[in-house]
């Protein structure tokens, strides 16, 4: 008699462990990034892992950029502070190490200041998955450095054309998606992510002023 098939249902998953797990492994990675030659193999192979733990946030959240705007598993760089800890000087190149081709958006975390987090995000064809509009708790500007894509603001008739030079503000919880990146080149975008508490205390000192 033919032994019938271990089944598990993905409900008995606990999401939250696993992602405070994986999120750990992510922070490991990025930081070890710190110390490796961009250009070099093991950072690309590092950054197909990293891409590869965002997407499985997107199985178990319904966002790709979980980590990014949460927080967790990001890593932050070491700085000088008033204890007069050491610092690492953060510096590199924004156009280094492109892929190519990928199976899924590259995000890579470039630096986390106060109240914001600055990021490169290298896209090669993907678009936001049919239905799904980004619903951020943070304000973001981005520009887009190379390539082109299609912007889509939830109540707008058609998406905005972004090409290299083009920014945008996004202000905190103004849906949106991205309806098409360039199949034919790279498209790499600079995203800053402000805090939206900063961001209104900001706004009250400039109309008090």
């Amino acid at each position: 008699m033919p032994r019938k098939p271990n089944r598990r249902s993905d409900r008995l998953v606990d999401h939250e462990r696993l992602l405070a797990a994986i999120g750990a492994c992510r922070e490991k990675i990025t930081r070890e990034q710190s110390r490796m030659e961009v250009c070099g193999p093991l950072y690309h192979s590092s950054s197909t892992v990293v891409a590869a733990i965002d997407g499985l946030a997107l199985m178990l959240t319904g966002r790709r950029d979980y980590f990014h705007l949460t927080g967790h598993g990001v890593h932050e760089d070491v700085r000088k502070t008033a204890t007069g800890r050491d610092a690492m000087l953060a510096a590199g190149n924004l156009f280094a190490n492109i892929p190519e081709r990928l199976t899924e958006e590259e995000f890579t975390a470039l630096a986390e200041l106060p109240g914001a987090r600055i990021e490169r995000i290298v896209s090669t064809g993907q678009a936001s998955p049919a239905g799904y509009w980004y619903d951020q708790e943070q304000t973001e500007w981005v520009i887009l450095l190379s390539g082109s894509a299609g912007l889509l603001f939830e109540g707008e008739d058609a998406p905005r054309i972004l090409r290299p030079g083009d920014y945008v503000e996004i202000p905190a919880r103004l849906r949106h998606r991205i309806e098409w990146t360039d199949a034919t080149e790279p498209t790499v975008w600079l995203a800053v992510h402000v805090n939206a508490q900063l961001v209104t205390s900001s706004t009250a000192l400039i109309e008090e002023s």
